[in-house]
């Protein structure tokens, strides 16, 4: 069961993270690094869990669902992920 949230959550904040739009903000080099980093640690995960499902626990679905609900709640905005005002 762990297995499946923890695919869900990185799913849904790959997904958010892909589907952000800069509009009229500054583009930041070092925001564009992190956004780059978040995608590939999540996405590689999400396909360690899938291949190898017992090894998935509570706590790694919770921290998963943490950082799902960051994600999600900063529309995909890593500066504003990195501001503490959230």
């Amino acid at each position: 069961m762990a297995a499946h949230i923890i695919l869900l959550a990185n799913l849904i904040s790959v997904a958010v993270l892909m589907c952000y739009r800069r509009g009229s903000s500054r583009y930041k080099p070092l925001m564009s690094i992190l956004a780059y980093l978040l995608l590939v640690s999540l996405g590689g995960q999400a396909i360690d869990v899938s291949l190898n499902a017992g090894g998935a626990s509570a706590w790694d679905a919770a921290v998963s669902t943490l950082i799902a609900v960051v994600v999600v709640r900063a529309r995909g905005n890593v500066a504003a992920m990195a501001r503490c005002g959230l």
